[in-house]
């Protein structure tokens, strides 16, 4: 089986058994040593969600949070500690584990809670699994923690379950009858999951004969169709974009707030506001269907139309002026008829940098990742997704554009070239590249030195962030007109803005450099 390469800040089903069928624990002080030894070595490493040991099988759930080297030899560390003092208990000598520790990225919020049941139930057979010791569940009852580390309880209690009830219902009833991803006495591990699993959450875990029998793959797709393919993805990326931001601002935390919209849908807001590096910012997804309103009717040119929308967006407003406003947007629309059948479909979104005080460099890196992502899937995307961005952010009524620009693009449909799943690969491409786009340009002007007249030129610049917006911004229209959450809506407007009569900078100063390049936008690569 092929190891999936480890990456910071992703979701990873964490596992192995002993080599050829063989016990790797003997006794419960065994299991014991195991997780202290992993608090020791890995734990920091890591975020753990779950966990749960057999007598010759382990499972975690984690997210990384280290360097993936860091996390590697971490996990090399303490394979090699615990065989070391097991082999010295039992007598033996030799490998322990089977092979490579097994790993596999998880990137579907429904696995991630399909994954964590599924972990929970594997002493179903043997034991009650609300009082089985070594599995993360009966601390998720009891409100306890493991002695040697902590489990991350809040996201996968209040995000994926929204309540401990939930939760409880869940790993008692959702797992169907049989064979189906429960645990398996130790003689039989790892042979009961060759290919019937099934959850009851809509969607299927298929078995692969080309993959290790001891797991199935959980990122298959292939019972979904696109919305939902696309819904689970940017709830997925929303969770490593706002971790990823968490960490490198180091003080503030992102709240989060459920909605609802009554014509039908809802979405999740997360906004950051007061931290060390970000004044305030939001990363929002939103999942909305219903009647068209008339006056989308008039814009789309149709009559009578149900439609369906979902997207990822967010702004980002730094505190200091040397670090540049970002935004990015992915997102998904299907029409459909009287009788449901979808009549159109396609993709939108796109990712721009707005800076302050131009550094040149900053700006080639954000269009250098930009066209990387683009060249993998067509030669010609980012020279024309770029020029689309430099036309639609340009603020008419001042005769400049927004920003250095990035990429735009709209009404990605079905062509001969470009079927809709080719087009999915693209956007996601697009939207995985964000983190590497903005974090390393954050990183090195994030503690630069700025005066108060920066931060006066900050905010008449974002002055004219906010007119784009107000004025010509589809989306806000969009979802103003569709009855979208307000809050949500302009939570793009940063939190302290001025507007100077009749402004402009001085002769020759930086503040003219930026205007200069934002009259005539450039080529960076």
């Amino acid at each position: 089986m092929k190891l999936e390469t480890i990456e910071q800040s992703h979701y990873y089903h964490i596992y192995n058994r002993g080599i050829n069928g063989e016990n790797i624990f003997k006794t419960e002080e065994n299991k014991r040593y195991f997780l202290q030894l992993f608090g020791k070595y890995v734990a920091q490493n890591v975020e753990v969600f779950g966990y749960c040991l057999m007598d010759n099988h382990f499972h975690f759930l984690i997210q990384v949070n280290s360097k993936p080297e860091e996390f590697t030899k971490s996990i090399s560390d303490f394979f090699n500690a615990y065989a070391k003092a097991f082999n010295k208990f039992a007598g033996r000598t030799g490998s322990l584990f089977d092979k490579h520790f097994k790993r596999i990225k998880v990137k579907d919020e429904n696995y991630i809670k399909s994954l964590l049941i599924y972990i929970h139930n594997n002493p179903k057979e043997t034991q009650d699994i609300t009082k089985y010791k070594f599995s993360s569940f009966h601390h998720y009852l009891n409100l306890s923690q493991p002695e040697y580390f902590k489990i991350s309880k809040d996201y996968t209690v209040n995000t994926l379950f929204e309540t401990i009830e939930n939760m409880a219902y869940s790993h008692n009833k959702e797992i169907l009858a049989g064979e189906d991803l429960q645990g398996a006495p130790a003689e039989k591990a790892g042979e009961h999951l060759a290919g019937n699993s099934q959850i009851q959450n809509n969607f299927d875990l298929p078995g692969d004969d080309n993959k290790s029998d001891f797991f199935v793959d959980p990122n298959s797709q292939t019972k979904k169709n696109m919305k939902e393919q696309f819904v689970a993805y940017i709830k997925n990326l929303q969770n490593e974009i706002t971790s990823a931001l968490e960490s490198i601002d180091g003080k503030a935390k992102f709240q989060e707030d459920k909605w609802i919209r009554k014509e039908g849908g809802g979405g999740r807001t997360r906004v950051i506001e007061n931290g060390n590096v970000f004044e305030k910012g939001g990363v929002n997804i939103s999942e909305v269907h219903g009647k068209l309103p008339e006056s989308m009717q008039a814009y789309f040119g149709v009559q009578d139309a149900d439609f369906f929308a979902c997207g990822l967006s967010l702004v980002l407003h730094p505190k200091n002026p040397m670090v540049p406003t970002v935004h990015a947007n992915w997102r998904y629309f299907e029409m459909y008829d009287a009788t449901g059948n979808i009549v159109d479909s396609w993709f939108g979104g796109g990712q721009d940098l707005t800076p302050y005080y131009l550094f040149e460099e900053d700006a080639v890196h954000f269009h250098k990742v930009c066209k990387t992502a683009c060249d993998k899937h067509n030669g010609e995307f980012y020279s024309r997704y770029k020029k689309r961005c430099d036309e639609y952010f340009w603020n008419s009524h001042r005769d400049e554009a927004r920003g250095v620009g990035g990429l735009f693009f709209d009404y990605l449909k079905k062509t001969d070239e470009m079927n809709m799943k080719d087009w999915y690969n693209f956007v996601t491409e697009v939207g995985n590249s964000f983190l590497d786009c903005y974090l390393p340009i954050v990183e090195r002007r994030k503690d630069l030195s700025y005066s108060e007249e920066n931060r006066t030129w900050q905010e008449i610049r974002r002055g004219r962030y906010v007119e784009f917006n107000l004025v010509h911004d589809k989306g806000t229209l969009f979802g103003l007109k569709t009855n979208g959450r307000i809050e949500s809506i302009l939570m793009s407007l940063p939190p302290h803005v001025q507007w100077k009569y009749d402004h402009h900078p001085e002769v020759g100063s930086e503040e003219e450099k930026l205007v200069e390049v934002l009259r005539s936008p450039k080529e960076w690569v």
